[in-house]
């Protein structure tokens, strides 16, 4: 089982996004669910703070794998829980290339929404693109990304660059990101740990 903690600072908006994934099974398979454990925003006077309104759920497969590149697929749902009625259903394509200390990764995901709205659009599609660079023994690395999304006909770009830095059955993650650069500009500021609790009850 492994865990992601993290801390997400964007605009007038906190939140703490958090991972759970298991692998059940001896195969090159896992299951993710995703959800904010806190979402607080401002849009006015008022602090507004409360559960997360949605809850991912990610199955990822890894289907081909050859010399320094893997292939994975995964089917990916939604389930809004309060404010938005209906979900999403769609799923992902992750191929990436490794190659001495150098990775590239890309992750083209696409959604379509169930009883759609203005809050759950009819399609969402998403293309990232990052490269990582490691640059020690322990596993440290940068790495530099861009986004390209398209929700309800609309597109939007965005940049990250950050750090990651191992630890014991874990690493934490850094990240500073540049949202919708060709509409309205903002900074968002992420922080992860993430952390592999078989390695960990192996260990003892």
């Amino acid at each position: 089982m492994e865990t992601e903690f993290g801390f997400q600072s964007v605009s007038d908006g906190r939140y703490l996004p958090t991972v759970i994934t298991v692998a059940p099974f001896k195969t090159q398979t896992d299951f993710s669910v995703l959800v904010n454990l806190v979402d607080s925003e401002s849009p006015g006077s008022d602090r507004i703070t409360h559960f997360g309104n949605r809850f991912d759920f990610v199955a990822r497969q890894q289907v081909y794998t050859k010399g320094g590149f893997t292939l994975v697929l995964a089917p990916r749902g939604t389930v809004f829980v309060r404010g938005t009625d209906g979900g999403r259903i769609g799923g992902s394509a992750a191929p990436q290339y490794s190659w001495g200390r150098d990775l590239a990764a890309a992750n083209f995901s696409w959604t379509g929404g169930i009883d759609t709205s203005a809050a759950n659009p009819t399609s969402d599609y998403v293309g990232a693109f990052d490269y990582f660079r490691t640059l020690d023994t322990r596993g440290t690395a940068i790495f530099l990304g861009f986004q390209h999304e398209v929700t309800a006909g609309q597109q939007t770009a965005g940049t990250e660059e950050g750090l990651v830095i191992p630890f014991r059955n874990g690493q934490v993650e850094l990240e500073g990101a540049q949202l919708d650069l060709n509409i309205k500009p903002e900074w968002q500021f992420q922080g992860r740990v993430i952390v592999n609790w078989g390695a960990v009850f192996k260990r003892k």
